[in-house]
């Protein structure tokens, strides 16, 4: 099990979870993968750093579950959101928003884009994998 700053394609013998994290800042991505590391037996995290990039990860890995920030550089987490749901490939992949948006506003166009959850950064590492442990058994 190799861990490197830059991510891999999953092995498709893995029995892992796979987690595609996506967040234009790299020192996000850093610490949400260093919080998944702690299970680094049952998670493995891909990365994605533009909506583009991450509508086209998921249909290529397929991954368990997706953390999608809300502001990116090319178009929002609600538009990721919103074309993965609507999409017969990835409509089943749950999507947890991970955001620095913490309005009830801002979660009720999450809900309304389709994410199954919502979480506001600063986020806590524990928190997280508890939501990470509790949708994927």
């Amino acid at each position: 099990m190799t861990d490197s700053s830059q991510p891999s394609a999953p092995d498709q013998h893995d029995e892992r979870r796979l987690i595609l994290v996506v967040d234009d800042e790299p020192s996000v991505r850093a610490m949400v993968h260093a919080s998944i590391r702690v299970r680094a037996s049952r998670y493995q995290v891909i990365e994605a750093g533009n909506a583009v990039d991450a509508v086209e990860q998921a249909r290529q890995q397929q991954p368990d579950l997706v953390l999608l920030d809300v502001a990116l550089p090319d178009h929002d987490g609600f538009w990721v959101c919103r074309t993965l749901k609507t999409d017969a490939q990835t409509a089943h992949i749950p999507v947890i928003m991970l955001t620095a948006m913490g309005l009830a506003s801002d979660r009720e166009h999450a809900l309304e884009a389709g994410a199954d959850g919502y979480i506001v950064k600063p986020f806590s590492p524990r928190a997280l994998l508890e939501e990470l442990d509790r949708r994927l058994p």
